[in-house]
C-alpha cells in the first residue's frame, strides 16, 4: 500500500509541475491560435531609446532601467533577432520609439552617420523622433530624416504652421491596415537651438491623437501609437483618447515585462540601449483584433549579431576610439553615475563634475541635473572616450546671476518626482548644501538650503554655473530662464577633461551636500 501511495504522490507532483510549467511558459494565445480560435497573428517588434548604442557590451551596470540589467545587445543582435522572427513568422514588423541617433562616441562620429547607416540596414517600418534626436541640431535631424529609408512620424511637430514629419504611416499586413501614429513630448521644445525656438511648435499630444484617431478609425484595422511622451503621459492619454489599440512607449527607459491596460488600450515599453527588444503580438478572430500579448527578450551572445552590420559598427567604433584615445587623468575610485543613484542622491561623480564647473567658472554655486550624467566610470585612467560616454550630451557650461529664491525653487522642482529613479531633474550641487524630507508631498520637501553654512539668502543674486540645458528650461525648469547670462564656456565634457588634466589624480567622495530624511525608495 505504501508503494502505491508513493506512486500516487509522485504522479501528483509530476502533474503539478507540468501544470506549473505550462502556466509559466505556454502562451495561451498561441494555444488559441493553434486550436483555430484565432485566425491569424501579426508581431510588432519594438526598440526604444537606443541612444546610439551600436555595440554589444557584456556589462551595462544597470544604467538605463530600474531593472537589474547587465548587457547591451547592440544593433547587430537586434537585427539578428528581427531576421530570426521574420524567418519563423513573415508577418513581423519592427518599429522604434525615439532617441536613436545621439548618446555614444560612435554616434558622435560625423553627427550620427553610423547610427543612420545601421538604422537603414535594420528594416524598420517607422520611428518617432525623440527629444534627444535633436541634440546634433534641428538642421542635422532634418538631414538624417531625408536620408532614412523609413519614415519618421510625429503628428504634433510643426514649423511655420506645417507638420515637419508625417503624422502616421499605414502598413498592410495579412490584409490588415495598421496605422502607426507618432507623438513627441512638448518638452522637446527645449532641445531646439535658439534660432528655431519660435519657428517650431509642439502641440498638445492629446488633441492631436483625438484628431488622428477620428481620421483613421474607419480606414485602419489597428492603430498603434509610437510615443515619445513618457509612459506616465501615455497612461493619461489613453484615458482621454479612445480608439488606440497599442502604445509603444519611449523616453522614460522603463522595461515593461508585462503590459499595462487602460480601457481597451495596451501600453508597453521596451527599456533602452537595446538591453531588450519588445514583442507585441496581435491576435485576430474573423478579421477583428481580439487580444495583444507582450514580452521582452534579450540575447547574451554578441557573436550571433548580423555580420554585415557588425562590420559597419566596428568601423565606427574604431573611428570613435581614435578620436577619443587621449588619457586626461586618473581616478583612484569609481565615479558613480548609475542611473538610479545619480537621480536620487548625492554621488561622487556629480560632486566632481559640479566642483569642476564651479572651479572653471569661478562661480559661487554650481548646479547640474542628474540626467546629464549617463554612466559610471571605473577607477583608473580616464580617456576622452569614457568621458564622452558618461557625458554624451552637447551641454555647455554657462554662468548666470540667479536669485536665491529661484535656486531654492529649482531644488524643490528637482524633487517633485522623488524617489523615482527615472527623474533626470534631480539636482546635484557644489557650493551649497540642501536637505529634504522625502515623506513630504511634492513641492514642500526642501527643509533647508545653505551657502557658506548660512541659510541661502532668497533676495540675493548668486553667480551660478550650470548647463545651457538647465538655463534654457530643460526638464521643465523655469527658474533660470530670466537670469542674467554672464558667460558661455565649453562643453561640460571638456570642462571635466580640463579639470582632470589639471588635477591629474582625483579621489572624490560624498560630503553631505545633499541630505535626505525619511528615506524611501520606489
Amino acid at each position: 500500500m505504501k508503494k502505491y501511495i508513493n506512486l500516487i504522490l509522485l504522479g501528483v507532483l509530476v502533474i503539478s509541475f507540468g501544470i506549473y510549467y505550462a502556466v509559466k511558459n505556454v502562451s495561451w494565445n498561441e494555444v488559441k491560435l493553434l486550436s483555430g480560435y484565432y485566425d491569424e497573428k501579426i508581431t510588432i517588434m519594438n526598440t526604444a531609446d537606443i541612444h546610439g548604442h551600436l555595440r554589444f557590451e557584456d556589462n551595462a551596470w544597470g544604467q538605463y532601467t530600474t531593472e537589474n540589467i547587465y548587457g547591451v545587445m547592440g544593433m547587430p543582435l537586434v537585427k539578428a533577432m528581427f531576421e530570426s522572427e521574420k524567418a519563423s513568422d513573415p508577418n513581423t514588423l519592427i518599429v522604434d520609439s525615439g532617441d536613436m541617433f545621439h548618446g555614444t562616441n560612435e554616434a558622435n562620429v560625423e553627427q550620427g552617420k553610423g547610427v543612420l547607416e545601421v538604422a537603414n540596414m535594420m528594416g524598420y517600418t517607422a520611428m518617432v523622433p525623440g527629444s534627444n534626436d535633436f541634440n546634433f541640431g534641428f538642421d542635422r535631424l532634418m538631414e538624417i530624416q531625408s536620408q532614412l529609408d523609413f519614415p519618421m512620424v510625429a503628428a504634433n511637430v510643426y514649423k511655420d504652421g506645417k507638420r515637419l514629419f508625417k503624422p502616421y504611416v499605414m502598413q498592410e499586413v495579412l490584409g490588415k491596415k495598421i496605422a502607426f501614429i507618432g507623438l513627441l513630448t512638448p518638452s522637446a521644445q527645449r532641445s531646439f537651438s535658439t534660432e528655431h525656438q519660435d519657428e517650431i511648435q509642439i502641440t498638445d499630444p492629446v488633441e492631436e491623437a483625438k484628431r488622428l484617431v477620428d481620421e483613421l478609425k474607419e480606414s485602419s484595422d489597428v492603430i498603434v501609437l509610437l510615443s515619445h511622451l513618457g509612459d506616465d503621459a501615455d497612461v493619461a492619454l489613453a484615458g482621454e483618447v479612445q480608439g488606440i489599440d497599442l502604445i509603444l512607449s519611449g523616453r522614460k527607459h522603463n522595461l515593461y515585462t508585462h503590459p499595462v491596460r487602460v480601457g481597451k488600450t495596451w501600453i508597453a515599453e521596451a527599456g533602452a540601449w537595446t538591453t531588450h527588444v519588445g514583442y507585441a503580438t496581435l491576435y485576430f478572430n474573423r478579421g477583428e483584433l481580439q487580444d495583444i500579448s507582450w514580452n521582452v527578450r534579450s540575447l547574451s551572445d554578441g557573436s550571433r549579431g548580423d555580420a554585415a552590420m557588425m562590420s559597419v559598427v566596428e568601423k565606427y567604433y574604431q573611428m570613435a576610439m581614435e578620436e577619443t584615445k587621449e588619457v586626461v587623468g586618473t581616478s583612484s575610485v569609481e565615479l558613480d553615475g548609475t542611473r538610479t543613484s545619480i537621480r536620487t542622491r548625492e554621488t561622487n561623480f556629480a560632486n566632481v563634475l559640479t566642483d569642476a564647473m564651479k572651479e572653471r567658472s569661478q562661480a559661487e554655486i554650481a548646479i547640474i541635473n542628474g540626467g546629464g550624467i549617463r554612466e559610471s566610470i571605473s577607477a583608473g585612467e580616464i580617456n576622452l572616450y569614457q568621458l564622452n560616454r558618461s557625458l554624451p550630451f552637447s551641454n555647455t557650461l554657462v554662468v548666470a546671476e540667479v536669485a536665491g529664491d529661484r535656486i531654492y525653487k529649482a531644488i524643490e522642482r528637482g524633487l517633485n518626482a522623488y524617489p523615482n529613479g527615472t527623474n533626470g531633474a534631480f539636482l546635484q550641487v557644489s557650493g551649497i548644501r540642501y536637505a529634504f524630507d522625502a515623506s513630504r508631498p511634492a513641492g514642500k520637501r526642501v527643509i533647508s538650503v545653505t551657502f557658506n553654512d548660512e541659510p541661502l539668502d532668497l533676495n540675493r543674486k548668486y553667480k551660478v554655473a550650470l548647463s545651457d540645458y538647465l538655463y534654457n528650461g530643460g526638464d521643465n525648469f523655469e527658474e533660470f530662464k530670466d537670469a542674467s547670462l554672464l558667460s558661455v564656456d565649453e562643453l561640460l565634457m571638456n570642462v571635466l577633461a580640463d579639470y582632470l588634466r589639471k588635477h591629474k589624480v582625483i579621489e572624490p567622495g560624498t560630503d553631505g551636500r545633499i541630505q535626505v530624511t525619511n528615506q524611501r525608495y520606489e
